[in-house]
C-alpha cells in the first residue's frame, strides 16, 4: 500500500531527526560533563537535605559548583538563585501584561509616543526614544 509506506517512511524520518538531535545532546553532555550516566544527574552531595532539592534529580549541580561542600558559598548561591528566580518571574509578568493592558497617556509627550502605540516584546526597545534608554 503506497499510502501506508509513505506514512511509515515519514515516521521513520521524524524519528531519525529526533535521534540526531538526541545524539548531539548526549555528545555535548559527555564533552561538557564527562558522562551521560546517572552520576551526571544524581551526584552525591553534602546538600541533599537542603531546601529546593526535588525528586527525581535530588540535589542537581551538573557543573559541580558545590562539589567542595562549602556551606557558606552554597548559602550565597542559593540566595542568588532565589533572587534571580524572583526577578525572572517579574520579568515574565512584565512581558505578558502588555499584551492585555496598556497605561493611558504618553510614554514621551514631547515625541508624541503613547503607551498604546508601543509594540510588545523586544520590538519595544527599538521603538523607544533614544533618550529613554
Amino acid at each position: 500500500n503506497p499510502d501506508e509506506l509513505k506514512r511509515k517512511l515519514n515516521a521513520e524520518l521524524a524519528n531519525g531527526r529526533l535521534a540526531m538531535i538526541a545524539i548531539m545532546g548526549m555528545l555535548f553532555q559527555n564533552g561538557a560533563f564527562g558522562t551521560t550516566g546517572p552520576e551526571m544527574w544524581f551526584p552525591g552531595s553534602a546538600f541533599e537535605n537542603e531546601l529546593g532539592v526535588q525528586a527525581p534529580t535530588g540535589f542537581w549541580d551538573p557543573a559541580g559548583f558545590s562539589s567542595d561542600g562549602d556551606a557558606d558559598i552554597f548559602k550565597r548561591r542559593r540566595e542568588t538563585e532565589l533572587k534571580h528566580g524572583r526577578v525572572s518571574m517579574i520579568a515574565c509578568i512584565g512581558y505578558i501584561v502588555p499584551e492585555y493592558f496598556r497605561w493611558p497617556g504618553y510614554l514621551s509627550p514631547s515625541e508624541g509616543i503613547a503607551f498604546s502605540s508601543m509594540p510588545s516584546g523586544l520590538k519595544a526597545v527599538s521603538a523607544m526614544p533614544a533618550v529613554g534608554l
